[in-house]
């Protein structure tokens, strides 16, 4: 196998993970389900050993956040940030954050009574209520896993498809 087949057997592992994630989202029937179904269903789809969430703290989210704090699994998954820290990690919008240096600066995205041992992030801004305010993020103790020339397209379907669908259901 050439390294041009390589790489298209590996996006199209990718996009079949993506779609199952999505069709699990699909399936959600509130705001606690369709996250429980995003971070388990990375988790398992892509063996990504820490995944959770980040909210910017805003009057828009708070029906998001209440939700999510009364899932026991995802409230030790969240961390609640100021907005103006949440613009300026995500002053790009709807692209995703790749890195796998100086994390340090990321670190307050991390869940308060969790920690992990990272070294390498993909951090993926979604909407709420039509304003990018809140992200999934992935962690890895792998450096390499998460490198800032990574295409990032599948990771943004991803995110368009969890914002639409939690526009259905708040």
């Amino acid at each position: 196998m050439n390294k041009r087949e390589n790489i298209e057997n590996i996006n199209t592992k990718i996009a079949t993970g993506i779609e199952k994630i999505e069709m699990r989202l699909a399936e959600a029937g509130n705001v606690v389900g369709l996250f429980e179904n995003l971070l388990t269903g990375i988790e398992n789809e892509f063996q990504v050993p820490f995944v959770w969430l980040t909210l910017a703290n805003t009057k828009k989210n708070l029906p998001a956040i209440e939700a999510m704090l009364s899932s026991g699994f995802l409230k030790d998954r969240l961390n609640i940030v100021k907005p103006d820290f949440f613009r300026e990690i995500f002053s790009s919008g709807s692209k995703p954050v790749l890195v796998n240096n100086d994390l340090t600066r990321y670190y307050r995205l991390f869940p308060e009574h969790r920690k992990y041992f990272v070294k390498s992030l993909a951090l993926v801004p979604f909407k709420i209520n039509g304003e990018y305010t809140a992200s999934w993020n992935n962690g890895d103790a792998i450096q390499s896993r998460y490198t800032p020339d990574m295409e990032t397209n599948l990771l943004q379907k991803l995110s368009r498809s969890l914002s639409a669908r939690l526009d259905e259901l708040v």
